[in-house]
């Protein structure tokens, strides 16, 4: 079977949801990958925006994952374990 290129979304976006759902937080997440945390929040929102499904929930200057994001999250690590 093929899957069309345009509704995969990015290896990049989806290291950052991995890596904010096992650690907590944007700013230990965009340690681990070397990036800003402004550029892991924009890949998390590129993401939820392709997905157009709520991930996350924001207040202030909180997030946190909703029900299907933490779904999500875990099929991701279990994919990135499996490609590992």
């Amino acid at each position: 079977m093929t899957t069309s290129r345009q509704f995969l979304p990015s290896i990049s976006s989806l290291r950052a949801l991995e890596a904010f759902e096992r650690l907590g937080s944007v700013t230990m997440a965009a340690d681990e990958l070397a990036l800003t945390q402004s550029a892991v929040s924009r890949q998390l929102q590129t993401l939820e925006s392709q997905m157009n499904v709520t991930l996350f929930v924001r207040e202030k200057k909180r997030l946190w994952l909703t029900p299907a994001g933490k779904v999500y999250a875990a099929e991701v690590r279990d994919a990135f374990g499996s490609l590992a």
